[in-house]
Formats: C-alpha cells, sequence, structure tokens
C-alpha cells in the first residue's frame, strides 16, 4: 500500500509516517521546506522522500491512502488534488488507529502538561520489561533517539492530544484511540483557538473518561480538583496519584541536583502501606516534582496491570528524559543552557522552578517565545506576567505568525 502524508514535517505526522514505513508501506509526503529538527532527521534516517506542496506531487506517487495533518487546511493543493482523484483522507490519529493499533491493547496519557514525558517513560518501561511496545510520542526520547516504535507485543503507546484531528475531522485526536488505559497528568484551560472556554475543554475529557471499558484502568492526577470531579463518570477502575493525603499512590519527596552535566532525582512515594524509592542510583536524569509525578502516574497504571514493584523500579532506571524537555544545550564554566518546550503558564512556571531547585543559580535569564495558538493570545496576559517574573531576567520574542490572530486577541508583548 502506498501512503502520502500532506503536512510531514510536524513530530506527530513524521512519526506516523516512521510506522507506516516499518509496516512496509510505501511511505512519502510534503510540507514546506525546509522541515525543522526533530522531524527531518526521523524523516531523513528514515529514507522516507519529501516534497514541497505540489497537486503534481499526488498525480505522480499515486497513493492509496492520504493522511493530512491538523495544520492543512482544505485550500491546500494536494488536498484538492487527492480528493478529485477519489483518493480516502485520513487525520493521522485514524490512520494509526485503523492500521498501527488494531487489535492491540492501548495506552493512553492526556492532560494539559506533562503528556509527551508521561508517554516516554511508559513507552521505555515497557520495553525495558521486555513487552515489545509500539509507541509514538510526541518527542524523541534522549536514550534512543526515536518518538516511535513498531513492536510485535500486545501494548501500543500513544499520546492523546485534545487538539482537532483535521480539517474534516474536528473531533480530538485521543479520541480515535480507544484506550484500555488511560493516565490524566492535569487539566487546565488551552487551546484557546479551539475550545471557546474551559467548560468546552473539560466536556471533551469526561467524554474520554466515560469511553474507557469497565475493565479498563484510568490513572488520574488527584491534586485537580477537576480531574477529581471528573472521575465520576468514569465506568472503568480509578487509581489516584498525587501529592494529595487520599491518593492510592501519594508522592512524599522529589530531590533533584545537577551533578556532572545532568540532573539527577530521587523520588520517595507511598502506594498500600509500603515506601517506594526510586532513582535512590543517581540514574534518573530529569528534575522536578512535577516530573516525578508523571513517573509515578506510569508506576500506578503498570502496577495496576500486574506488573510488580521490583519491576517496575528496574524498568524505570535509567531513564534520560526527551528532547526539548528541560534538555541541557550546554554546560561549562558555570554556566547552564537548558531548552524546554513549555508554552502554558502553568509549565513555564513549573520548569522554572524544577531547574532552580536543581541547580540553585545565582542568577536566572529566560529566554521565551510565545509561538503556540494560545501562547500568542492574550487569555494568559496577567499568568505570563507572574510566571516570567520567578526569572531574573526576561526576555520575550515577538510572536511569530500573529497575523493569524484577531487584533483583540492578541498577546501584548510590550506590556508583558
Amino acid at each position: 500500500m502506498k501512503v502520502y502524508f500532506i503536512g510531514i514535517g510536524g513530530i506527530g505526522m513524521s512519526g506516523t509516517a516512521g510506522l507506516a514505513k516499518h509496516l512496509g508501506f510505501e511511505v512519502a509526503g510534503s510540507d514546506k521546506l525546509p522541515i525543522y529538527p526533530p522531524a527531518n532527521e526521523i524523516l531523513e534516517r528514515e529514507g522516507i522522500p519529501v516534497f514541497q506542496p505540489n497537486e503534481e506531487n499526488i498525480k505522480n506517487f499515486e497513493p492509496d491512502v492520504v493522511v493530512v495533518g491538523n495544520a492543512v487546511n482544505r485550500d491546500h493543493p494536494e488536498v484538492k488534488a487527492a480528493t478529485d482523484l477519489g483518493k480516502s483522507l485520513y487525520s493521522f490519529p485514524h490512520f494509526l488507529s485503523e492500521y498501527v493499533f488494531s487489535g492491540k491493547k492501548m495506552l493512553t496519557c492526556a492532560g494539559t502538561h506533562g503528556k509527551t514525558t508521561t508517554t516516554a517513560l511508559l513507552s521505555f518501561a515497557l520495553e525495558n520489561l521486555l513487552q515489545d511496545p509500539t509507541y509514538l510520542v510526541g518527542g524523541v526520547l534522549k536514550k534512543t533517539g526515536k518518538n516511535f516504535r513498531l513492536g510485535r507485543g500486545e501494548w501500543a503507546v500513544v499520546e492523546g492530544d485534545e487538539y482537532p484531528s483535521a480539517f474534516f475531522d474536528p473531533s480530538p485526536k485521543f479520541k480515535h484511540y480507544k484506550p484500555l488505559g488511560l493516565i490524566l497528568t492535569s487539566l487546565e484551560y488551552d487551546h484557546a483557538d479551539v475550545y471557546r472556554d474551559f467548560s468546552s475543554l473539560i466536556g471533551v475529557f469526561k467524554e474520554l473518561i466515560s469511553e474507557v471499558p469497565q475493565e479498563g484502568i484510568i490513572v488520574i492526577n488527584w491534586d485537580y480538583e477537576v480531574l477529581r470531579n471528573l472521575a465520576r463518570f468514569a465506568k472503568a477502575r480509578v487509581v489516584a496519584y498525587g501529592r494529595a493525603d487520599d491518593a492510592e499512590f501519594r508522592l512524599l519527596s522529589a530531590d533533584s541536583a545537577f551533578k556532572d552535566g545532568r540532573f539527577e532525582t530521587k523520588i520517595v512515594l507511598k502506594h498500600h502501606g509500603k515506601i517506594v524509592e526510586i532513582g535512590m542510583n543517581g540514574n534518573l536524569s530529569f528534575p522536578g516534582e512535577y516530573n516525578a509525578l508523571n513517573l509515578i502516574s506510569v508506576y500506578a497504571l503498570l502496577y495496576h496491570f500486574g506488573f510488580t514493584e521490583e519491576e517496575i523500579i528496574e524498568s524505570l532506571e535509567g531513564f534520560k528524559g526527551v528532547k526539548r524537555r528541560q534538555e541541557i544545550i550546554f554546560a561549562k564554566d558555570n554556566v547552564i543552557v537548558v531548552d524546554d518546550f513549555a508554552h502554558h503558564p502553568t509549565a513555564v512556571k513549573e520548569t522554572l522552578l524544577a531547574l532552580k531547585q536543581a541547580v540553585n543559580p545565582k542568577n536566572t535569564v529566560l529566554i521565551f517565545e510565545p509561538r503556540t495558538n494560545t501562547s500568542r493570545r492574550k487569555v494568559f496576559q496577567k499568568d505570563y506576567e507572574e510566571v516570567l517574573s520567578l526569572a531574573d531576567e526576561v526576555f520575550v520574542k515577538k510572536p511569530p505568525f500573529l497575523e493569524r490572530v484577531p487584533v483583540e486577541e492578541r498577546l501584548d508583548v510590550e506590556k508583558l
């Protein structure tokens, strides 16, 4: 089968294209060139040809299936060409569910913050548990250099995004995955370009929770009242984790330090009357309490699917983190430079606090680019003013593509 990807330059689309290639399909795609890391590296490594968008690409490649990225609109010349030729159009979540994840036991990690790290942790653990999993992560695992894997085992892991699947499929991406196991890391207002208010966003998570089957497991961050309230709509067993006293899996401490050019974190949790320590050998390389909670959610899910405490701890040791998630890109002469994808005010705050706790720096300089559809809007104007003040010096880059945002909705960078 021949599969063509329109808008192949995103991390999800490039990873899906890689999975299609590993399934034995003939794969090609297009996007506005140049494509930037890590997507270009994934595509080059897999030998997937990428073209500048042109309707002739569809005619020449003659695909059986066309996968359309969610940043692509109906006026795209290749979409028109594919439609004229009667080709089947898929969003990448639909393609994954039909061709990659079919017959697998699905595990989905969703929520406003921590999805990528949690998905990477779960994928990493299952691979170390010799489960031969299939996975797709919204970031590249540092240890493997990949964001996807096609395995022969029964488990499949995917990052569940609430953003619309495609212009012809407005349903959230995570609606396609039908998870048996679901991790909900957090829930705050986001995607202001899609969801008019928090209530409408809550609604799609309510639906996701209600669709997990009775024999499934939903692991919920109990520190979020909104998620506690949504738990009552679950048919599946609900497992609580967090800092809360009544959480089944409770974080007691997370101590991070910067040592020999890397972060080390030691985590202590309590569940079912037992104290569990993880990372005591200095082999967990990501900082912060929020990352510790992400790890505990994975621990809880694997525990309730029958893996032992010893197996889980061993499977999580050695996790090096995800590229562009608190990634150290320079460390020399008492200067540390870290790259992070955080854009929501809470994510920016947690990242700054984690780094400051681990490093205890004399001076913190923050360079912030409000690049996402939501961060370019004024909905978080006051939140950003408060959060960015955690740094000693702040540089804010002018948001790109600002012309796509109505004037009255734009973030006021000068005021910020």
